[in-house]
């Protein structure tokens, strides 16, 4: 079977193992899997250190077409604990040396965030092939399939890629700079995970590894409120040259700026969101339980969620991520009217696998929550609970979990499954009612516009159903059976779905439903 995958990272590790071609480890090295234990924090990051989708794994996993996308790290990211700390333990995993230079983007006669794109670009090139003779083949057009190699769509993450400047004012003309050149990408993600010059993006970042804090970096916090003029004016310069806007990693309001942008003048534009889940509420009335502004930063919200329950053994949209970074029922319904794309995230915290933990808003965007609390001062509430939340708590219930779904299999008389196996049954019950829930949302057209956006070696934990694209073939299976099950049981919705059908709609999810969009937005050489 060939499979499709919207978002996936395939270079970014190489990547971040040195500061040019020469010294970073080939695309086709699957060294990072094997990772010694060099303190707790490693022991705690394995499963996101390990490959998930490299050049090996795609090959063998027959994904046979994949949106790589390019990225280049953020200031805020690099200075984290997370990064320095496997820098210094195993600096062939990621190069002290190039956080060093990622640290002086922005200064004179530094390297910028747009040469270390176009590094990213440089280790996926057009005449790339592996040991074995392996043919890796960059699309610049459907046309160009070649079904007996590894094919690859461009993308980009993050609009600070395209800087060489401070503001953010060169990012247009360098996107255009890379077009001219022959590049072509299927879309740019205007956000990422610390704040920018586009728009304001969504909170996105977790705080701690095990034990560990990663970061209390300010630039993971969101400023202002939506698209600046800047953000705009790239967005026009991409889609007049076909390159689609990925909505993933903005805030609300930016999200509905783009809308309402993208409607007045580029109406026949679909809209994506390439690596998402659904957030289980509209955005006028997320389950908010309490909001306390930041203890010490101005114009900065901490929101407190009400938890879906743990220890039961049915799945409701309560316990999904409701954080803002991912889809609103209003976004779903948005994308599917668009004739868009939604790839699902197999990041197990954004399916919502884990607790919901605190996020930070910005104080303007708060204040558009149609359905909110009021703003209880710092002064007025424990420390902890005016600043985003460690996340030791979140990871034992998350375990919790897994252990009441594994004391539930067993009073089935299901003895003798492993505990991994149970993990994996609970991990995929979130997948699916992750896709029925969309599909209640958005009608059964949704059917069409999903499909896998796993981030893989996008440095994520993966969902334990789905630990590689080695695992596509298994889940395919798995989410045949699990669909009919889940939808049997809710008699009151009509998801469209059927033992006759349903393996058609788990196709569809997995390869079709992306070929058939790439036939009708990524036909035709630019």
């Amino acid at each position: 079977m060939a499979y499709f995958d919207l978002h996936a990272h395939p270079v970014l590790k190489a990547h971040l193992s040195g500061t040019q071609t020469a010294n970073r480890r080939p695309v086709w090295s699957s060294d990072q899997d094997d990772i010694p234990v060099a303190s707790p924090l490693v022991l705690f990051m394995r499963n996101i250190l390990r490959h998930q989708a490299n050049l090996y794994q795609l090959e063998a996993g027959e994904v046979k077409l994949s949106v790589s996308v390019h990225h280049s790290p953020e200031i805020g990211m690099v200075e984290s604990n997370l990064f320095h700390t496997v820098a210094n333990q195993i600096p062939s995993f990621v190069s002290p040396a190039l956080l060093r230079e990622v640290q002086q983007v922005g200064k004179p006669e530094k390297r910028t965030y747009f040469d270390h794109l176009c590094d990213s670009l440089a280790l996926l090139p057009d005449d790339l092939t592996g040991p074995q003779g392996q043919r890796v083949n960059v699309l610049r057009s459907l046309v160009e399939y070649d079904p007996e190699a590894l094919n690859f769509i461009r993308a980009i993450e993050g609009a600070h890629c395209l800087y060489s400047d401070p503001t953010g004012e060169s990012a247009a003309d360098n996107l255009q700079t890379l077009l001219n050149e022959g590049h072509r990408f299927l879309y740019l993600t205007l956000a990422h995970l610390t704040d920018n010059h586009i728009c304001t993006h969504a909170f996105g970042m977790r705080m701690k590894v095990g034990p560990v804090t990663v970061s209390r970096n300010e630039a993971f916090y969101p400023r202002g409120m939506g698209l600046t003029d800047t953000g705009k004016n790239l967005i026009r310069v991409a889609l007049k040259a076909g390159v689609l806007i990925d909505v993933k990693h903005l805030s609300s309001a930016s999200r509905i700026q783009y809308y309402e942008l993208r409607q007045t003048e580029f109406p026949n534009v679909p809209i994506l969101c390439s690596h998402g889940a659904a957030a289980g509420c509209s955005r006028d009335k997320p389950p908010i339980r309490k909001a306390v502004a930041h203890h010490t930063i101005e114009n900065l919200v901490v929101v407190h969620y009400k938890q879906g329950g743990f220890l039961k053994p049915r799945i409701t949209p309560q316990d999904f991520n409701c954080w803002s970074i991912n889809m609103y029922d209003e976004d779903i319904r948005e994308i599917v009217a668009s004739g868009g794309m939604i790839g699902i995230s197999l990041d197990k915290r954004i399916l919502g696998v884990n607790k919901t933990a605190k996020e930070i808003f910005s104080r303007e965007e708060y204040d558009l929550i149609k359905v909110r609390p009021e703003v209880t001062p710092a002064q007025q509430e424990p420390a902890a609970d005016a600043d985003v939340e460690d996340e030791d708590d979140l990871l034992e219930a998350d375990e919790l979990a897994d252990m009441a779904e594994a004391r539930q299999s067993l009073a089935h008389d299901e003895a003798g499954i492993s505990a991994l196996e149970f993990a994996q049954r609970r991990h995929l019950k979130f997948l699916a009612h992750q896709i029925l829930y969309m599909v209640s949302v958005g009608g059964k057209d949704t059917w069409d516009c999903l499909c896998i956006g796993s981030d893989f070696d996008g440095l994520i934990v993966p969902v334990k159903c789905a630990r590689s694209v080695l695992d596509f073939d298994d889940i395919e299976d798995a989410l045949v059976k699990r669909l009919v099950g889940l939808a049997d049981n809710d008699p009151h919705t009509d998801y469209g779905l059927t033992p006759s059908n349903v393996r058609e709609r788990v196709r569809g999810l997995l390869w079709r439903n992306g070929w058939q969009f790439l036939e009708r937005h990524f036909n035709q050489a630019m």
